[in-house]
């Protein structure tokens, strides 16, 4: 295994030094395309490059589970396009996402990297290149990385989870889970056909995967209509990420109350004292970053491949925020399930609590939507009365324009009621140290078979 990652590593290695040494010599010579010399297809609708056909990787991932249980997956992943036996197509990744319950009957689910193109790049196919691909292929390859996992209380119950949004979140001294080790190496058809006829340890069957990824009449069936008892496994994780200020910190002081809350919203305008003219609460923001997810700026999660780079910030700080990564914490909305129940939606106010307790430093609060994609669009209306109540028309218009938030820490619960605009509002201020910043991460969850 090893000497294969070295293999794989080195072919990496060469592939990045021969780029940078040809481009010159391409924008010397003038003649061909600057970048005629790179071996690029377009993305496909699934996010590989090009017909991807027959790609197989090899993924192992080592985990300890309250300090004494061994917990390893060992999988072997189709992306791209394969084809079975008796005729089926699977496009995308399969199995995408894989869970397995542990000695004490909670459950770990893994979602599978998004490193297919990392793989065909090695073995010198054609993929969509760029420097940032580049960059994380190579620490694909050098097993730097963790893949996404979430940790569910309930091996029954994949409803609700806690997903792991940096690194540090495993040395917690509350988390039940550690990370050891993961690695990916490429594999073959063989290898992959072989394992995916015996391997029966993942806790997902297909339906769980939700509306939006099944493929088979029945499963399409199965969430064609509403049923508030079918269990919707979440494919998002929200919460905040905390930013010092920084430099910015004076900047911020003549802006804080004087009654100096712990917690507080920045006006929706701000007196500007040079020009007379206002500004926008924005821009007490720290900027985050714009080269990874959008709704997710982490320099941690890069978009769309469902892994955790590993970093060097110090794991063992007990402060709200460091100098170098936002740190986060879990953020449970009204409107996730299982939490929305029958009638709760009534109100029209979308409810946010903020999890702030040290316990939960690094963690997301992973549910679904109440309404996902696909989901009970044969009768959407019973789905929306069972929630809004009888003629919930103007109250489903309305909802989530006011929002209560919600701040619990180590110290006390926090309420800040009838918050208008909650799109314009996406952070709220801790003292004059530090602004927290609404995130969601998506992950992706499905092979698309026909």
């Amino acid at each position: 295994m090893f000497s294969a990652m070295r293999k794989l590593s080195a072919s990496l290695a060469g592939k990045i030094r021969l780029q940078v040494i040809l481009l010159p010599i391409c924008l010397i010579a003038g003649s061909p395309p600057a970048f005629a010399w790179i071996k690029s297809v377009p993305a496909n609708e699934y996010g590989e490059s090009g017909d991807a056909k027959g790609t197989y990787f090899h993924l192992y991932a080592k985990y300890s589970v309250g300090g004494s249980e061994r917990l390893v997956f060992d999988l072997q992943i189709s992306c791209g396009t394969h084809t079975f036996e008796d005729g089926r197509l699977v496009h995308g990744y399969l199995p995408a996402l894989y869970a397995k319950e542990t000695a004490s009957g909670a459950a770990v689910m893994l979602a599978t990297p998004r490193v297919c193109d990392a793989i065909r790049f090695a073995e010198d196919r054609p993929v969509a290149d760029d420097e940032e691909f580049r960059q994380s292929w190579k620490q694909v390859v050098e097993g730097n990385f963790i893949p996404f996992t979430i940790w569910f209380e309930d091996a029954s119950n994949l409803t609700h989870g806690f997903g792991y949004a940096a690194e540090s979140a495993f040395d917690n001294p509350a988390s039940p889970l550690t990370f050891v080790d993961a690695w990916v190496e490429p594999s073959s058809e063989r290898a992959f056909s072989r394992w995916y006829k015996t391997e029966k340890d993942n806790l997902l069957k297909e339906f769980q995967i939700g509306p939006r990824f099944v493929t088979g009449e029945d499963d399409k069936a199965y969430w064609a209509t509403f049923d508030p008892e079918k269990k919707l496994l979440p494919l998002s994780c929200t919460g905040v990420a905390i930013t010092p200020f920084g430099e910015d910190q004076r900047e911020v002081e003549q802006y804080y109350p004087t009654a100096r809350p712990r917690y507080w919203l920045a006006p929706e305008i701000l007196p500007d004292t040079r020009n007379g003219e206002g500004r926008s609460k924005l821009d007490l923001v720290p900027k985050l970053g714009t080269e990874y997810y959008a709704s997710s700026p982490s320099q941690e999660f890069p978009i769309g491949y469902n892994y955790l780079r590993l970093s060097e910030r110090d794991s063992k700080s007990d402060s709200l925020s460091s100098d170098e990564l936002p740190d986060y914490y879990p953020a449970y909305r009204s409107d996730d399930y299982p939490f929305a129940g029958k009638g709760t939606l009534r109100e029209e106010r979308l409810t946010v609590s903020v999890d702030l307790r040290p316990e939960r430093k690094g963690l997301l609060s992973c549910a679904s939507p109440f309404n996902p994609l696909g989901y009970g669009m044969a009768n959407f209306g019973q789905m929306y009365e069972h929630y809004f109540g009888p003629g919930y028309g103007e109250r489903l218009v309305n909802f989530g324009k006011v929002i209560d938030l919600e701040i619990i820490d180590e110290r006390e619960r926090i309420e800040l009621e009838g918050i208008p605009q909650p799109l314009a509002l996406p952070h709220f201020l801790i003292e004059d140290k530090a602004a927290a910043e609404f995130v969601t991460f998506d992950f992706f969850g499905g092979g698309h078979v026909e």
